[in-house]
């Protein structure tokens, strides 16, 4: 079987435990799943006391658990039960899992239901479980206080790409000798990097190999009595006797304020992901009002990517559409769901052996016949094509008014940002005539083309692209239902459908006629159709600039510290694995270009999780991809060319 894939069918012993057909072997002890797990790893890593001693010392404190093997979810939901029981502390309590064979929604809940899990903490586990796409997925309990971040993939390859600290270990995979990845000195050092200074680790196995792996990875390691009818069980504490890189400590800001230059979407999105945190968020908008510029879209629609290798891009813009689908602003609707239509047979060909080489569920994927796709389409289609059902295109005004009504949240519009200053405990922004907009512990620039000049940064070098949208009345067309990719965009919008957008250098924000005419030839050689009658009576729809960066990545993430990096320019040439100063306090959230719903979603998310110290939510690889400061060391070497 594949590193990553979904569990084969669940099945259960004579005894009724359910058992693995994978691996030949039962999930939970038949002497009690719930007792084991609260003796075996919940007591094993001391949890109650630990978390009594931090309530003391820090009540605001946040704890993480990382386990290897999520199974059932037993652990996890005895977990959340134990904290409960010491009065929901600590105040934040993450718990990071990795499984290679994530269980489907049905034997998930024939599972539970024959373990007697507790049916409330069952029903939302469910309620939020994800698809079996690889990947990290987050599932949150008691108002976002308590986050269960899953990540589907092999532990061997995924645990190095995780940046978190933990606090604790439970180490529940099958028996090494039926499932040894799990248990690879490799992976288990990989978990020692990972520690905070006396973490705790608990497992139910004993076996000699696993004992000298935990020690090798700097783990003082004890052997207990078993749980039940088995001899022994290890628990442990990182204490290494040597010393290395330490994992990062939470961040400490002097206050919990936050000022956002910018109501478009990714500004009015990443404020409402700080307030509901608890954070003070003040918008500051240039303009009379939000969701001007580039988000001035009567329509946005979500534009994942797909590739045969399964590149950043399209990891980022899948976790992106995950993030965005259970955001609570969204509207509570089924979604118009995407067809990117198939441009001729070589397509077809390509994206079948894409989707068979991927491994994805018809839940996220699959292709449509011709017929299929018309059907989903609801006229006439030339060709068949890749559906995506969770996909949308709404009016971005909805989810926006939900953003800026966040309790926490204050909107000031017209108020253009002249310059930023740092302050002690944080960051000033002044009008052109140096009054003072607002002060805050953290700034995040969400302002689009005008990023980088606030930012005082030479290294991002964004390209602004003019976009402009065709309305056609639906009757012209035909009743389109859902939203059209491929070589041109389409939407339904009312009685009208909006065609579109051109993607070009253009500067006038007047509408062009000829513009219109492109974007309807472009639809009609997609779907088929006379553009020259549908231009009739069509109307040019909004005109707006974007940006984006050279690489077409967003730009999320701490923003770069260049007069630091020029003064250390030798140094960080000779050595990549320097890390490049950083501006402290002051973030990014821009060069969105075509994604902006998708993208705004992912900053709202990541951007609090990043300041606030937690486990990151995505894995090194994309975060290095979104990171603000990805071309600073090309603006080194050509200086030094220079």
């Amino acid at each position: 079987m594949p590193a990553f894939a979904p569990h084969p069918p669940l099945v259960f012993d004579e005894s009724g435990t359910p058992t693995s057909t994978l691996y030949r072997d039962v999930f939970r002890s038949r002497a009690g799943a719930w007792a084991e797990s609260r003796a075996v790893f919940v007591e094993g890593c001391a949890l109650p006391q630990r978390w009594d001693e931090l309530g003391r010392q820090r009540p605001a404190a946040s704890f993480t658990v990382l386990e290897l093997g999520f199974g059932l979810g037993v652990n996890f939901l005895a977990t959340l039960q134990a904290w409960r029981e010491r009065g929901a502390s600590p105040a934040r309590l993450h718990y990071v899992s990795v499984e290679a064979h994530p269980l489907g929604l049905d034997d998930l809940r024939r599972g539970l239901d024959a373990l007697g899990a507790a049916p409330g903490d069952a029903r939302r586990l469910l309620e939020q479980w994800p698809a079996a796409l690889p990947g990290m997925h987050r599932v949150v309990f008691e108002a976002e206080a308590v986050t269960l971040t899953l990540c589907f993939g092999d532990a061997p390859a995924l645990v190095p790409k995780l940046r978190l600290a933990a606090d604790a270990f439970f180490l529940d995979g099958f028996a090494p000798a039926r499932n040894p990845r799990m248990w690879d000195p490799a992976l288990l050092r990989a978990l020692g990097r990972l520690a905070r200074p006396g973490a705790t680790l608990a497992t139910w196995s004993a076996a000699g190999a696993v004992r000298e792996a935990l020690a090798g990875a700097g783990f003082e390691v004890e052997r207990v009595a078993g749980y039940a009818d088995k001899r022994h069980r290890l628990r442990a504490r990182h204490a290494p006797r040597w010393r290395g890189a330490r994992a990062p400590e939470p961040s400490h800001w002097p206050a919990r304020t936050v000022l956002v230059v910018g109501a478009g979407l990714a500004g009015t999105a990443t404020a409402a992901g700080f307030a509901r945190r608890g954070w003070e968020v003040t918008v500051l908008e240039a303009a009379a009002g939000p969701l001007r510029g580039g988000s001035a879209q009567p329509l946005c629609a979500d534009h994942p990517h797909l590739s045969p290798d399964d590149n950043p891009l399209a990891r980022l813009s899948r976790a992106a559409l995950e993030w965005r689908l259970h955001d609570p602003a969204m509207p509570a609707r089924t979604p118009l769901g995407k067809l990117l239509l198939d441009a001729d047979e070589r397509e077809t060909a390509r994206r079948a052996a894409m989707l068979s080489r991927l491994g994805f569920p018809d839940t996220f994927a699959r292709q449509l016949t011709p017929d299929e796709a018309s059907d989903a389409a609801g006229l006439r289609l030339p060709r068949g094509g890749l559906w995506l059902p969770g996909c949308d295109a709404l009016d971005p005004a909805e989810p926006a008014r939900a953003w800026l009504a966040t309790p926490g949240v204050t909107l000031r519009t017209g108020s253009p940002v002249a310059s930023l200053e740092p302050v002690p405990g944080g960051w000033r922004a002044r009008a052109a005539d140096e009054r003072v907009l607002g002060e805050a512990a953290i700034t995040i620039l969400a302002n689009a083309g005008d990023a980088a000049r606030l930012a005082a940064s030479g290294s991002l070098a964004l390209r602004r692209v003019r976009g402009q949208g065709t309305l056609v009345a639906r009757e012209r067309i035909g009743a389109l239902r859902t939203v059209l990719g491929g070589d041109a965009y389409a939407a339904p919008l009312g009685d009208m459908i909006l065609a579109g957008a051109s993607y070009d250098d253009g500067e006038s924000l007047e509408p062009s006629r000829e513009v219109d005419a492109a974007n309807l030839r472009r639809l009609a050689r997609m779907i088929g159709g006379d553009a020259a009658a549908w231009l009739e009576g069509a109307r040019s729809g909004p005109v707006g600039h974007r940006y984006a960066s050279t690489d077409r990545m967003p730009v999320i993430g701490q923003l770069p510290d260049e007069a630091a990096a020029l003064r250390e320019a030798a140094a960080l040439l000779r050595n990549d694995r320097l890390p490049v100063p950083r501006a402290s306090g002051l973030f990014g959230a821009f060069a969105f270009g075509s994604r902006g719903l998708l993208w705004s979603a992912l900053a709202a998310g990541l951007l609090p999780a990043l300041v606030e110290g937690d486990p990151m939510p995505l894995e090194a690889d994309l975060l290095r991809a979104l990171d603000p400061a990805r071309f600073v060391r090309r603006m080194l070497r050509r200086r030094a060319r220079d």
